[in-house]
């Protein structure tokens, strides 16, 4: 689809989580984004000049917002090394005019979710927004029974949304947190989990920290993020009995590419 080449949002608000990790709250000029369904993602970017030539470059990025507050959207954005769009993003400050897309698009959500079945989100780095999307749309009437996050890190300090799910886990004992690092140093005071997120998904490691098994018949996985990781843990719920869903096809296995540069 083309669009106007004009600015027609403004970002808000910015919080640093470090000098490589960022939010940003966006919001369109002409009012509320419009209603869109948790998981799904939108289109930022700038207006390139060469001479007489201008062009519109983005890069899409998950909502991490409850659907039910639409006065802007927030995005979970990590600096790519040599990347060049996320060079430019990271420069913007509070007031700056960037380009938003009108609509947010994508079929990584609930629709197909069956009611009472157990939600198991799987993501790693800035890949849990749209999983947090999820948790913060249905935090007053969840449609699952249970609630397992796993997110995987490099090191401690990349975790986003830590206090927010831990709180929720501390309050909520059919909310499970599993936040796991890959490169933390061993003397850092780390006290979590360590290794990759498909080891939390290994049979007898989620049975004790979930104390539910992983089954396809009470269980839909969504997994999103690195697409190594999403192609091993494809194959190997596949072969444990999960379906891919489709739009065609419905399954319990929910899948979402997440890459930035």
């Amino acid at each position: 689809m083309q669009y106007p080449l004009a600015y027609n949002a403004t970002v808000v608000r910015r919080q640093d989580v470090h000098d490589g990790l960022m939010w940003l709250w966006v919001a369109l000029d002409d009012g509320e984004f419009p209603v869109f369904k948790p998981g799904q993602f939108v289109s930022v970017g700038y207006i390139s000049r060469a001479g007489s030539r201008r062009r519109l470059v983005t890069r899409s990025y998950s909502i991490g917002s409850s659907a039910h507050e639409r006065r802007d959207v927030e995005l979970f954005v990590v600096r790519v090394d040599d990347g060049e769009f996320t060079a430019w993003l990271f420069e913007r400050r509070e007031g700056d005019r960037v380009w938003l897309s009108p609509k947010a698009s994508g079929g990584f959500t609930l629709d197909g979710f069956p009611c009472g079945a157990d939600i198991v989100l799987v993501s790693t780095g800035t890949a849990i927004a749209p999983c947090v999307s999820m948790l913060r749309t249905c935090r007053d009437d969840p449609p699952w029974r249970r609630a397992v996050v796993i997110n995987g890190v490099r090191y401690a300090a990349d975790f986003g949304y830590r206090e927010e799910l831990e709180a929720r886990a501390a309050r909520d004992p059919d909310f499970v947190y599993l936040p796991m690092v890959t490169r933390e140093p061993p003397d850092s005071g780390w006290q979590g989990l360590r290794g990759r997120v498909t080891d939390a998904l290994e049979p007898g490691r989620y049975l004790a920290r979930v104390r539910a098994p992983l089954a396809p018949e009470t269980c839909h996985v969504y997994l999103c993020g690195n697409p190594m990781m999403i192609g091993e843990l494809e194959a190997e719920l596949s072969a444990r009995g999960f379906q891919k869903h489709t739009p065609r096809h419905a399954g319990n296995l929910h899948l979402e590419e997440y890459w930035t540069d």
